[in-house]
């Protein structure tokens, strides 16, 4: 599959080249997509907005982004870390290349050629199409990906072994530390270090059985890395909601660790099904929802939907019966 990939990529050498990655991109998309364009002379591009936690990163490195782009002025466009054609709302290319990691995927199947390898960051992918390729990574580059590797890892602390050797790799090829990666990827303004305190002091706990579920409504979009917070500070399972206008944002992060036994993205479809959705996506470890809604009464759903998929288990999860 990668060798597919490669040889559709230096048969367009020469042509016009757009990098997109999934809409609300995260640090790992952005990084994937914008490292990846510039070393191939291409345009990065996400279809409407780079998500909250992710622009302190865009502005940092100066990424030069186009957005709602038309695919159609290109003559290649390489879609990086998106699963679903949901993600890509206005701007899904007729013909593409993929890069993604994760563990499932539906535009696999509708691609010319596919580097589609689970991974714990598109970026380490980015990363060994680099070394295929040759090219020469600089400093800036390096901390993109290795942004990108932190994001989509806590921090490293669901990092596999060897994605730590390719976040070393990385950063030695760029001639940069890992104490310069931390400093651009914190979070420094005073109302992003307000909004992580506040999600903290005023989550819910809700006790389902031996399960400890956590919620919180955020009032900025940094939902994923409020929920993996949420499950640092000792949530089984964590709910955060971000409202905006009609649109509502959820994300379903657990720890697999104490419980394995409920699947994360089932149960952020049911409770969601009844709501008119932009996206909706995961694993069972997981899951993300956009569409029409509001979050506090989507939570309630989402709780009792657990409390159901609880009730039918026989899991540790479930509590004296």
């Amino acid at each position: 599959m990668k060798a597919e990939f490669l040889a559709a990529l230096a048969a367009s050498r020469g042509k016009t080249l757009l990098v997109l990655c999934h809409d609300e991109a995260d640090s790992d998309a952005l990084g994937a997509a914008w490292v990846l364009a510039d070393l191939l002379g291409g345009r990065a591009a996400v279809p409407r907005r780079v998500s909250e936690h992710a622009r302190e990163l865009q502005y940092k490195l100066k990424m030069p982004i186009i957005f709602d782009p038309d695919p159609a002025k290109f003559d290649l466009t390489i879609i990086v870390d998106t699963a679903d054609a949901q993600q890509l709302p206005g701007c899904l290319p007729e013909t593409y290349l993929l890069v993604d990691h994760h563990g499932k995927n539906s535009l696999v199947a509708g691609a010319r050629a596919a580097f589609y390898q689970p991974a714990d960051s598109t970026c380490q992918l980015v990363w060994e199409i680099c070394q295929s390729l040759g090219l020469k990574i600089q400093g800036d580059h390096a901390l993109a990906l290795g942004a990108g590797i932190l994001g989509d890892t806590r921090y490293l602390a669901t990092a596999a072994n060897g994605t730590i050797a390719d976040l070393a790799a990385i950063l030695e090829a760029g001639g940069v530390s890992y104490r310069q990666l931390l400093e651009l990827f914190r979070i420094t303004g005073k109302i992003d270090r307000e909004v992580r305190l506040e999600a903290a002091l005023s989550a819910r706990l809700h006790k389902l059985g031996n399960c400890l579920v956590v919620s919180a409504d955020v009032r900025k979009n940094y939902v994923y890395y409020l929920a993996m917070m949420l499950v640092e500070l000792g949530a089984d399972i964590a709910l955060v909601g971000h409202q905006q206008g009609e649109d509502c944002y959820i994300r379903l992060a657990k720890n697999p660790g104490t419980v394995d036994c409920l699947d994360g993205f089932a149960i952020l479809a049911a409770a969601t099904a009844p709501y008119p959705r932009t996206n909706l996506w995961g694993d069972s470890d997981y899951a993300g929802f956009n569409g029409k809604g509001q979050v506090e009464e989507v939570i309630q759903a989402l709780i009792a939907q657990l409390q159901s998929v609880q009730a039918e288990r026989d899991c540790l999860c479930r509590g004296p019966g």
